[in-house]
């Protein structure tokens, strides 16, 4: 009779491993559409008790049943790791590629509103000045000229600072959404430590903390250390952001560019700290290298511009036979303040085209126009016009750059996570036969339970 309960007690134990096994494969099929869900197993192993059989020629051991080890998830660390370092590179690119497009949206070229078509014009209104010296109408539309080329360099001067306090604003942003999602896995660490100390597995838990990692990944190039304990550290260039449920967040310091006010990342108040790749390292690499370079750009051109123009002019004759007067204002700083002359716009018998003072002369206005062909620049090496091209075609370079390396990067990121998927995913296909083969499993075992009790009461039945 004890030899009957024991072989009822296998049957029980084997009834509540298929029906978990049936738990875990239902809730796999439940959760197939669930971002982020990692396909569960459940590992069953041989009950480690046992019972002792003797006969008269030998003595036997037999099984006492199965029992659930755990229920694991199926996730490769590797590709897990390597799809966080890829997205990361992935972001970092997209954010260029997309500041890139708005840089050359602001070069507008080519077209007929863009600089280099102002700058012809300006020429063209000096070259026609040459032609008719005295001319009024030609006088006004180089005084024209003069205003539109410097308002469309402070147009561009003020879209590009614009872009660069955007930038600002949204690394501001980004930073806080850093210490969101670092505060929020900080929490899941202390649920899941607390589930692991009692002996659960918390498998959903980790899934939704991998979610969190992963999008954290794509703002910042974080490193991850996970811990018997269940808990994981999250840092950034040696620098602790997460330590189990501690938190040591990000920071923004002001800092002045003269002309405004942006903010560098720090780590904690005010200490420095370094970031290689994400989208804040996109942010960053564009507010501070891309358009800080566009600028300098510009105010090298106005620069060049008002010198070359202003040293010239200078030294020829207006109409009232006076000397000395200059196009532009000669206190420029730069793209953002060049302006024509208060004289020249107060009076147009000041724009002086006239060399030697006759009033037929006008060997100053083609010597202007003829700075369209003149090498002021980058050492005597480069004209206004083949500098400002230059610049251009680097944009377009460094945009196409961006383009290709965005588009690398997410066909990298789409095949690490098709393999991921094929690992971790859920395969409806793969459960349905799971689910058919733990059904006759449990089954068998309830059909071992109605043996036994016919056994049993046919025991009862002799006695």
């Amino acid at each position: 009779m004890s030899n009957i309960s024991k072989i009822l007690d296998i049957s029980r134990r084997a009834l509540v491993a298929q029906q978990a096994a049936l738990n875990v494969t239902s809730n796999n099929i439940a959760n197939v559409n669930t971002p982020g869900y990692s396909r569960q197993r459940i590992i069953l192993e041989p009950n480690s008790t046992s019972h002792q059989v003797s006969s008269l020629q030998t003595q036997k051991f037999l099984g006492a049943g199965v029992s659930v080890l755990t229920v694991e998830r199926t996730r490769s660390t590797f590709i897990s790791s390597e799809i966080r370092s890829e997205k990361q590179e992935m972001k970092r690119w997209q954010h260029r590629e997309q500041y890139f497009l708005e840089i050359e949206s602001i070069y507008n070229e080519p077209s007929d509103s863009g600089l280099s078509s102002v700058i012809q014009d300006f020429w063209d209104a000096w070259d026609e000045l040459s032609n008719d010296p005295q001319s009024w109408s030609a006088r006004e539309r180089l005084k024209q000229g003069g205003i539109s080329l410097s308002n469309t360099i402070n147009y561009m001067n003020k879209r590009f600072v614009d872009l660069q306090m955007n930038l600002d604003e949204e690394l501001v942003m980004r930073v806080e959404e850093v210490n969101s999602l670092l505060d929020q896995i900080g929490g899941m660490n202390l649920r899941i430590a607390s589930s692991v100390a009692r002996n659960i597995e918390p498998n959903e838990l980790k899934d939704q903390r991998d979610m969190l990692i992963e999008d954290l990944s794509e703002l910042i190039d974080v490193q991850i250390v996970e811990h018997p304990s269940g808990s994981v550290t999250v840092s950034l260039s040696g620098r602790t952001l997460v330590e189990r449920d501690s938190v040591y967040k990000l920071g923004v310091k002001e800092r002045s560019l003269g002309y405004g006010i942006v903010h560098d990342v720090v780590w904690g108040s005010d200490q420095d700290i370094t970031i290689n790749n994400g989208m804040l390292k996109g942010i960053l690499e564009v507010r501070d290298d891309v358009i800080v370079n566009e600028l300098e750009h510009l105010d090298t051109l106005a620069s060049a511009l008002v010198t070359s123009v202003n040293s010239i002019h200078q030294g020829g004759y207006a109409l009232d036979g006076t000397t000395d007067h200059v196009f532009f204002d000669p206190d420029t700083t730069g793209a953002r303040d060049m302006a024509v002359d208060a004289t020249i716009l107060a009076d147009l018998n000041n724009i002086a085209a006239s060399g030697d003072g006759s009033p037929g002369d006008a060997s100053t206005a083609l010597e202007i126009a003829n700075l369209r062909e003149s090498r002021v620049l980058q050492s005597g090496t480069s004209t206004i016009e083949d500098y400002y091209a230059s610049a251009i075609a680097s944009i377009g370079v460094r945009s196409r750059e961006a383009t290709f390396m965005r588009e690398n990067q997410e066909l990298i990121v789409e095949q690490l996570e098709n393999q991921r998927s094929s690992i971790s995913g859920v395969s409806l296909d793969e459960e349905m036969m799971n689910l058919v083969k733990y059904q006759h499993a449990y089954e068998a075992a309830a059909h071992l339970i109605s043996t036994i009790d016919e056994m049993m009461q046919t025991i009862i039945d002799i006695v």
